[in-house]
């Protein structure tokens, strides 16, 4: 178990935790501390904020323990969590900052950056900036179902279950999305690709940071 955690061992890991044992909470907290903080300062830019919220989250947890209930999947158990505080914190009086939801107006959150992006020279910067530019033109809540999607790798079940939407909509949203994300993108030999949906799929896995 060490570095890594995956679906056998988080479940083992995480009913030692409910049991008390401070070792399996270290290792959860280590391990889904960068995710959780990648996911949340995507949502509301703010480094030191998010940090606090995530460090709370896993103190509400700890007190907690005792009390918790079996987790299926403990990433988007996590991931739910730490949402929920983000938004939940528009309440509190030390945070100003509008965070309502995800909404246009936040034009902050869930902006793509080209440092975000692994240079590689397969693929033309042309290429890059169309996807980048495209990506920051899409409605909020579709940059995050691509964060999730993309950067995390995460089922539309789970995608649909962290967003609070059915399942069937972040499969209806998805080829609509690659679809905006492809417009303008003409670097690529058409003889060379079958399919511009899977092209992006494979585009994006092969060049964002993780």
């Amino acid at each position: 178990m060490k570095g890594k955690i995956n679906e056998i061992n988080e479940g083992i890991l995480w009913e030692m935790m409910k049991s008390g044992d401070q070792n399996s909470f270290s290792k959860i907290f280590k391990f889904y501390y960068p995710k959780l903080y990648a996911y949340g300062f995507k949502l509301v830019p703010l480094s030191d904020f998010v940090s606090d919220q995530i460090q709370e989250l896993f103190i509400k947890i700890w007190q907690t323990k005792e009390g918790l209930g079996d987790v299926s999947n403990l990433k988007a158990y996590l991931f739910i969590s730490l949402r929920r505080r983000l938004f939940a914190s528009k309440k509190d009086r030390l945070y100003t900052a509008p965070i309502d939801n995800i909404s246009e107006e936040d034009s902050k959150a869930l902006i793509f950056e080209p440092n975000e992006f692994i240079d590689k020279e397969i693929i033309s910067d042309n290429i890059k900036g169309k996807l980048i530019k495209n990506l920051n033109s899409l409605p909020v809540s579709q940059r995050e179902i691509i964060f999730l999607r993309f950067y995390h790798q995460l089922t539309y079940k789970e995608i649909a279950e962290i967003i609070n939407i059915k399942e069937q909509s972040v499969k209806n949203n998805m080829p609509k999305i690659l679809q905006k994300l492809s417009a303008g993108i003409t670097d690529i030999p058409k003889e060379d690709i079958d399919d511009i949906d899977i092209m992006l799929f494979n585009l994006f896995l092969l060049f964002i940071k993780k």
